[in-house]
């Protein structure tokens, strides 16, 4: 049991780290593409914090499989270079007995990956979603600068004096000519960013507004108290929230096809739905390929090379496999099956195998002559 512990705690710890690298990497590339908004731009850095942490329970159900793959790998590697496994089995451990450890792995972070799957990842990236849809909707609000002429949406120019945390500015003007035929320019002393019906808009105060025809013929000039201007684009059709994405989902929403926004979305859905309920196995999947890769059979130092090269092919057929399974299943239903096959086999195969190599090797010893070495 001491020994167990000892090699849970190590590929434990292996896992985090390995897990925190490759979650670190993936950051980092997500949040160069909203960096610019936070140095430059100036949106808000507790939404570019938000955006950056609720992604993660999405990168976690890639990483935690790889990682503790990588893991159990290297953490038997080492302890074969130390002779501890050596020792081990010639202890009498058999190869059920020294695969605890990552058996006991695997039963952690699969619990950990239901529950990411089920509960975190709609919740998170549902906050995620919300949070990259106002930005989207408020980016001519972050893009203004003071004392600098910003098209802020095609066919509008806007400058402005100064402008506020709480979405206030002064000194606003305005060059409008997204409506054909008439170009409107407009001043305002104080000016308020708002959210109207789903779009950015701007409320100005104390102003004037002048109205030119394309042709310069005729004008108009109108002083307001209060105007409201929309900032979208001139073929904006809708800025309202999108139907929630698959990830944001629950599980029986997608595996329910009257919750479906579209019909045509129904498959895809649904095979989203079942991965969801499968992908969290992959983990413990990938740990039986590594560790049969290493412990089946005699364990020696001299043939390491050769199990390690096959034991991560292996892993990658594993990975292909549910990735190809998922793919068949948006297409067709009747692929849906292999998708649980993919990973359920592997392990379950796996496993056995380890244990009735287990059962085989003391009959084996038991069963050979007296003398006969053993």
């Amino acid at each position: 049991m001491q020994f167990d512990r000892y090699i849970f705690r190590q590929m434990l710890r292996t896992s985090f780290a390995v897990m925190l690298t490759l979650v670190g990497i993936m950051w980092l590339f997500q949040t160069i593409r909203i960096l610019e908004l936070v140095i430059n731009r100036g949106a808000p850095m507790t939404d570019f914090l938000l955006m950056s942490v609720t992604v993660i329970p999405l990168w976690l159900t890639i990483a935690i499989p790889i990682s503790v793959f990588v893991a159990v790998m290297w953490v038997f590697h080492r302890a074969l270079v130390d002779r501890e496994l050596l020792v081990a089995q010639a202890s009498g451990r058999s190869a059920i007995q020294l695969a605890r450890a990552p058996i006991a792995l695997g039963v952690l972070f699969t619990t950990f990956l239901v529950i990411n799957s089920v509960f975190l990842l709609p919740l998170s990236f549902g906050v995620y979603k919300e949070v990259q849809f106002k930005l989207r909707n408020t980016i001519p609000t972050v893009m203004l600068q003071d004392n600098v002429f910003i098209d802020v949406v095609d066919g509008m120019t806007m400058l402005i004096g100064k402008k506020y945390k709480d979405g206030h500015a002064e000194n606003v003007f305005i060059h409008d000519e997204k409506t054909d035929g008439v170009i409107v320019t407009m001043t305002a002393k104080a000016g308020r960013f708002i959210e109207k019906d789903g779009k950015p808009a701007v409320i100005l105060n104390d102003g004037h507004r002048f109205e030119l025809s394309q042709d310069k013929q005729s004008g108009a000039t109108l002083m307001f108290d209060t105007h409201t201007v929309s900032i979208t684009p001139r073929d904006r059709k809708q800025s309202t929230r999108m139907p929630i994405e698959m990830n944001e989902d629950r599980i029986s929403n997608l595996l329910n096809p009257d919750a479906s926004p579209q019909a045509v979305y129904v498959n895809q859905r649904v095979a989203e739905g079942h991965y969801r309920i499968a992908s969290p196995f992959l983990a413990f999947a990938l740990i039986m390929i590594a560790s049969t890769g290493v412990l089946h059979g005699q364990i020696r130092r001299s043939n390491w090379s050769r199990r390690t090269i096959a034991t991560i092919a292996v892993g990658i057929l594993c990975i292909s496999a549910i990735v190809s399974a998922r793919s068949l299943a948006t297409t067709s239903p009747l692929m849906i099956p292999l998708i649980y096959l993919s990973m359920l086999v592997p392990a379950a195969g796996l496993l056995t195998l380890l244990g009735w190599q287990s059962i085989a090797q003391p009959a084996a010893r038991l069963a050979a002559p007296e003398g006969a070495p053993r």
